[in-house]
């Protein structure tokens, strides 16, 4: 919101808008998300929680960087910081070649771009008493937002210190976000208190509150309403986050249908697991059940997430098999007989070693049988998938939380927009695919029959991905 002092003094003073800016700005939480709809002025508000500062006596100890993804992303930003700077700080200054404001007190705010948690490396050893991030989900994952947080420090006794963010939901770090702020999970303006993190919180914000913007641009709503997606609209017009726009699954995925409350799996039904290993990255093991009408629901999970996205929890591949063992323990007194375990391929290559990692699972009483992994396998059952959700014929658990903080919002891979992009955290995506490729036992192949490749003498793989299993065994 601007207001102008007087016919004599023309300098533009910015006040807050009531409700998310104000909050924003007078949040004391050491993290603060604002989120919400486009036109809501979060970039303004972002701006002048770093601003509010200058000239309040901290001189060149208060220092700002606000980050975008990438240099041209600064562009817009910047330009606004000049629009309001100029005018409410005479003396501040910018220098076009370090994108740095410099204020007549000493107070100093850059403009810098990160994409990877290996650009934090420029940073290092840097001291900021204020973060920004600009579009949060710009960022594919959070790692270098979360390096980044180890530069927000001051010596100076009594200096405020904060991260601030905005973002609207939308773009391929969606998922992250969602799941960082516990979007769904807690309402606007909860304290999330965690072990070992300093408190975060996330302040909702609305078109409707920006009065200013509605008065004198009166079409700009009307084109946010006339929006022809409907998930772009919910994210754009209502600040929406249970949608995914541009993600893999649009149109396909949806929540309200896809997602179900758990309920005990019928000893009748068939059932059987999947697992991405993974050691520096995320291992994900999922229990499969098909019913009668053959609806594949995934029912349960194993995640072995790290402290950080997309990191692993480096637990070697027998600790891992006694976690699974633990996980069945009371498996067969229910009725359950897991007879197709798949895994990718790679499991099985020793790679100079004495055993494998699937041989050191089987030692530690899980065998794996190898999942489809032959060309054409990842599209194949990337559409398989599709499939299924198109049809109804998937249901994920809600207490399957790794799936759905990363499966529903997977970007497509631009060089190939059949797949999803593999630099992301896709494990629960592929775990996914080996298992619902498994095919259903083929009555006419024998329990002796030399189709059979021998694995375990329960399954043989075709190239056309069917897993044939003898019918003596069932």
């Amino acid at each position: 919101m601007v207001d102008e002092v007087s016919d004599k003094e023309p300098n533009i003073i910015w006040k807050p808008l009531p409700g998310s800016q104000t909050r924003f700005l007078t949040c004391p939480v050491f993290e603060a998300l604002l989120e919400g709809t486009r036109g809501g002025g979060k970039t303004d508000a972002l701006l002048m929680s770093f601003a509010q500062y200058c000239g309040r006596g901290f001189g060149e100890h208060w220092r700002g960087v606000l980050f975008r993804l990438t240099y041209p992303q600064l562009a817009d930003v910047v330009a606004k910081s000049k629009r309001w700077f100029y005018s409410i700080f005479p003396g501040a200054k910018f220098n076009e070649s370090d994108y740095r404001w410099t204020w007549p007190t000493g107070e100093i705010l850059y403009f810098r771009y990160g994409a990877t948690e290996d650009d934090y490396w420029n940073y290092h050893g840097h001291e900021y008493c204020w973060l920004g991030f600009e579009e949060l989900t710009n960022w594919k994952d959070l790692s270098f937002f979360e390096a980044m947080l180890s530069t927000c420090r001051s010596s100076f006794p009594g200096m405020p210190r904060m991260i601030r963010a905005t973002c609207n939901p939308f773009g391929v770090g969606h998922g992250a976000v969602k799941a960082r702020y516990k979007i769904g999970e807690v309402s606007a303006g909860t304290i999330i208190r965690e072990e070992g993190q300093q408190a975060r919180v996330r302040i909702h914000s609305s078109i409707y509150e920006n009065e200013h913007l509605l008065k004198n641009d009166p079409n700009y709503l009307p084109t946010l309403e006339a929006i022809s997606d409907p998930n772009r609209k919910k994210a754009w017009l209502l600040g929406d986050w249970d949608i995914h726009v541009g993600s893999f699954l649009e149109g396909v995925w949806d929540a309200s249908k896809h997602i179900v409350d758990p309920f005990p799996i019928p000893s009748s039904w068939t059932v059987w697991k999947a697992m991405d290993w993974g050691y520096s990255a995320p291992y994900a093991v999922y229990w499969f059940a098909m019913d009668c009408d053959g609806c594949i629901y995934l029912w349960r999970e194993l995640y072995g997430a790290g402290e950080k996205a997309g990191q692993g929890s480096r637990e070697g591949a027998a600790e891992v098999a006694r976690k699974i063992k633990r996980i069945e323990e009371h498996d067969n007194r229910l009725g359950y007989e897991y007879r197709l375990n798949l895994a990718d391929p790679s499991i099985f290559s020793k790679n100079g070693t004495d055993r494998s990692i699937g041989q050191i699972f089987r030692d530690n009483g899980v065998r794996w049988l190898e999942a489809w992994n032959a060309k054409g396998s990842r599209v194949n059952g990337a559409q398989e998938i599709i499939r299924l959700l198109a049809e109804d014929k998937l249901k994920i658990f809600k207490t399957c939380k790794h799936w759905l903080r990363t499966v529903p919002g997977l970007p497509p891979d631009e060089l190939n927009p059949e797949d999803v992009d593999t630099t992301v955290e896709d494990h629960a995506w592929d775990a996914t695919r080996y298992g619902v490729m498994r095919r259903r036992r083929s009555p006419e192949i024998p329990k002796n029959s030399e189709e059979l490749d021998g694995l375990d003498n329960e399954a043989d793989i075709g190239s056309d991905g069917v897993h044939r299993i003898p019918v003596q065994d069932r």
